[in-house]
């Protein structure tokens, strides 16, 4: 992970893990938001998507604001910043 870092300075390492057991890794810039970074997965992950699907990231067992910034989610350097992805059906 470590060399990882030191070829992308101005990126975080994260790893997503997702519903049904899949997990999805990607380098987010810095100064990017946990929403930002969600949307970002969402776009590659590939199962598919209904209009009444709300998902929930958890980081360190603590649920994740969209405004949080990722620099101050890596506090664990320098392992990646591992989110786990909560799907829920939401109505509305």
């Amino acid at each position: 992970m470590q060399a990882v870092r030191e070829r992308n300075p101005h990126h975080i390492p994260c790893r997503f893990e997702l519903p049904l057991g899949k997990t999805l890794k990607l380098l987010v810039p810095k100064d990017e938001t946990a929403g930002w970074a969600m949307a970002a997965a969402r776009t590659r992950w590939k199962d598919a998507h209904t209009a009444g699907d709300g998902y929930f990231m958890f980081c360190n067992s603590r649920m994740v604001s969209t405004s949080t910034t990722l620099k101050s989610l890596d506090n664990k350097h320098p392992e990646e910043v591992r989110f786990v992805v909560r799907k829920e059906a939401t109505f509305g």
